[in-house]
């Protein structure tokens, strides 16, 4: 995975400031594996596995596996759904009924004679309908009756029919009708912000979990190293005083570094499991037994840049590519479209509509056929329907509402650019310190390599003592841990100035389909 750019004389150049400079020498392999066993919190132990890891394999398994990466992914998804239910909208509608009765009851003829009267009817109907995006209705009807009686024989009567709908006023026109369409549009938008704002981060705390496991082996491992020299120093100091050479209050210092550097390896070892866990957590390359498999790093910090580093570039990209600023303004959009719905809401209804209908009569159904060409039966009705609220009250605060959203909106954005602005301009610096911070710490554990010689000289000549020599074995392990973590710090720092500007997934080659 390609990820930025590797500057190849960048040591040449920190070199130039300080002769001192040393980058790790040491592939993380080497640290990695001579730190398997972590003492009493290796919960390792039980299964004995372990998964290898670079960097890329690890954001790959984070894209691929991770369960809230997984949660945030329906997000997008809801919201397609609320798109096709607005288009349905617009989709036509179809009904249809059929219904029978029968009536049975008593007559009375001229004569005076009580008869029976029974008849029945039948009805059948179909319905289409359909709104346009202009706001128009329209409307097909086709119908079917049929009548029977006992002085009468069957009679059928068949209607075809067309209503229109239209809105002059209130309702009219495509941009109001497609308001609550486009919202939803908006919010799919808005969804996949929020997905890239999600993964962005998720990449970023990948990153960071990985160089954090990174330096917390390579403090085991100082640790370590530092507690075999103390021992050897403890070896030396009990030699010499069973030569005579030093007093035995000397033992008492030997004895005390040993000690502490047994803490520092206890907490060194609670360190490298518990940022192992994190690291598995987020990788999640066993969903059910994530922290059973020991993490193997393939990868150590790079002395490596941005493409650009450029403080104005790094600005510009980032008003053009954070995602919560796009959320921003599609929330903007979205005042905008309010307002329009707001103001066509102030305006009063006033709608056109017209029904025609043909209508066929005859014995049979198939003679009621209602033939547009002949002369028949037909109906037909048209007018206008006005509908207006006095005062309008409840129009206007919908209204006033909409704008006073949309103007707080605008101002937020504006603040939220500065945000975005001093998030960046904080990243940028924290890069050069720590590019700053590479060439003291090399510097520094360079001088204390070379003092705690010249203490075990003297301490071997008699003239120092054993506390010296230990205080320079503290000073040298912490100048040691300090020069991994500027390395650390560097790259960390790195992640985080992409991750202000938004361009980190960019730089990973992660596109939208990765996840």
């Amino acid at each position: 995975m390609k990820k930025n750019k590797i500057i190849a004389n960048l040591f040449m150049a920190l070199a130039m400031l300080s002769p001192t400079v040393v980058l790790f020498a040491e592939p993380v392999a080497t640290a990695t594996s001579a730190c398997q066993d972590f003492g009493a919190f290796n919960i390792f132990t039980n299964s004995g596995a372990s998964v290898t890891l670079s960097l890329e394999s690890a954001l790959n398994s984070a894209i691929n596996n991770n369960i809230a990466l997984k949660v945030e992914k329906f997000a997008p998804e809801l919201s397609k759904s609320a798109i096709e239910k607005e288009k349905a909208r617009f989709d036509t509608g179809v009904s249809a009924d059929f219904s029978g009765t029968e009536r049975i009851g008593k007559t009375i003829s001229q004569l005076g004679d009580l008869g029976d009267s029974v008849s029945n009817r039948t009805d059948a109907s179909i319905n289409f309908e359909r709104l346009t995006k202009s706001g128009t209705t329209t409307s097909l009807d086709l119908s079917v009756a049929r009548s029977r009686s006992a002085r009468a024989s069957n009679l059928f009567a068949t209607r075809l029919g067309l209503s229109l709908s239209h809105p002059l006023r209130k309702g009219a026109g495509k941009d109001v009708n497609l308001v609550s369409l486009r919202q939803a549009e908006l919010d799919l938008e808005w969804s996949e912000f929020e997905l890239k704002a999600f993964v962005m981060n998720l990449v970023a705390q990948v990153e960071t979990q990985y160089w954090q496991y990174y330096l917390a082996i390579r403090e085991l491992e100082i640790v370590k190293e530092s507690l075999n020299l103390a021992r050897q120093q403890r070896e030396e100091t009990h030699r010499k005083i069973e030569a005579g050479s030093i007093a035995e209050s000397e033992e008492a210092a030997a004895d005390a570094e040993v000690a502490m550097r047994q803490e520092d390896l206890i907490n060194a070892e609670s360190k490298a499991v518990s940022t192992a866990v994190s690291l598995l957590r987020s990788v999640n390359p066993d969903p059910e037994n994530f922290w059973r498999l020991r993490p193997e790093l393939q990868d150590e910090p790079t002395l490596s840049q941005p493409e650009q580093l450029e403080l104005d570039d790094h600005l510009t990209v980032a008003l053009a590519m954070r995602p919560e600023l796009a959320q921003a303004k599609l929330l903007n959009k979205k005042d905008e479209l309010e307002i329009i719905s707001s103001k066509n809401g102030m305006l009063p209804r006033l709608d056109f509509f017209v029904t025609m209908g043909k209508t066929g009569y005859a014995k049979s159904f198939g003679g009621s056929n209602p033939k547009l060409s002949e002369e028949g039966s037909y109906d037909i009705s048209a007018g206008f329907t006005y509908d207006l609220t006095r005062g309008r009250r409840s129009a206007r605060a919908e209204l006033n509402k909409a704008k006073n959203s949309a103007a707080m909106r605008k101002e937020a954005i504006r603040n939220l650019e500065q945000l975005i602005k001093e998030d960046v301009i904080r990243a940028f610096i924290e890069v050069k310190r720590t590019i700053q911070q590479l060439t003291a710490t090399a510097a520094t554990s360079q001088k204390q390599l070379e003092k705690l010689r010249v203490e075990e000289v003297k301490f071997n000549v008699g003239k120092t003592t054993a506390f010296q020599v230990a205080q320079a074995q503290r000073d040298l392990t912490e100048a040691r841990i300090a020069e991994a973590r500027a390395a650390v710090d560097y790259t960390v720092a790195i992640t985080e100035l992409l991750l202000a500007d938004g361009s980190l997934l960019e730089r990973n080659d992660i596109t939208t389909t990765s996840y």
